[in-house]
């Protein structure tokens, strides 16, 4: 797998890290030891599969360290040992890279850790975005209809510009989408992501926005989020784009 021109692999026995360049110095250390410490002064992050907390990396940026977990039946068996030859968060890190270059609002990667071979562990250090939260906690916290409206108005934006990127999300819901400030400002998690020749087409587009709703009725099972004003907000922004809308 070739590695983006700003990341460098370094390795020790068993384990190795694709890093970005300018941080390689000061991460080795820590990316590279047999087991992976948690760092000093971390802040768990309630969202997702577990593990993943907030923390100030060695050199000092605030970052998001994400450890793999499996998902769905087969997390009850294996909790997180993954098989093959090209590690997923390696993959992640190339699939990102590429999305941002696209000009998708993707979090940027700074390391991907792979413990093993074949079966091995993995951890994805992303820069954190500071002051902001998952979409579904910012709709929350919004008292008023209209800033619900904006939201979501922000949310079809993004979603818009990564599908005219030529980028499906494999996972896309209301926790992978962050908020500050009353906007959506980056897209999270793009884990086998899928990249074609843009704009994405429109069967992978609907599987997006079919997901993205499921996310919605199952963390808003009463509706008080995903009101009729908010809904037409994001219809309209993700129309923009020049995408028909059947979400």
């Amino acid at each position: 797998m070739t590695l983006p021109e700003a990341y460098t692999l370094v390795s020790r026995g068993r384990v190795r890290a694709a890093v970005r360049r300018d941080l390689a110095d000061a991460l080795a250390p820590w990316l590279l030891a047999p087991v992976l410490e948690r760092l000093a002064g971390a802040e768990a992050i309630a969202s997702g599969r577990g593990g993943a907390y907030r923390a100030e990396l060695p050199g000092g940026v605030r970052a998001v360290v994400r450890p793999y977990r499996r998902g769905g039946w087969l997390a009850r068996v294996v909790h997180d040992t993954y098989l093959g030859r090209r590690p997923r968060p390696l993959r992640e890190l190339v699939a990102t890279v590429e999305a941002r270059r696209r000009g998708v609002a993707a979090v940027e990667v700074l390391a991907a850790r792979v413990e093993g071979g074949f079966a091995y562990r993995g951890t994805l250090v992303t820069a954190e975005v500071a002051d902001a939260v998952p979409l579904i906690d910012a709709l929350r916290g919004s008292a008023e209809p209209g800033g619900r409206a904006a939201l979501a108005r922000s949310a079809g934006s993004v979603v818009a510009a990564m599908h005219a990127a030529g980028v499906a999300h494999p996972d896309l819901n209301l926790t992978n989408l962050l908020a500050r400030a009353g906007a959506v400002v980056a897209v999270v998690d793009l884990d086998r992501a899928a990249l074609v020749a843009p704009p994405l087409g429109g069967p992978a587009r609907r599987r997006n926005l079919r997901r993205l709703r499921r996310s919605l009725r199952k963390l808003d099972r009463d509706g008080a989020l995903g009101d009729p004003a908010a809904i037409a907000a994001f219809r309209s922004s993700y129309a923009e784009a020049g995408f028909p809308c059947a979400c």
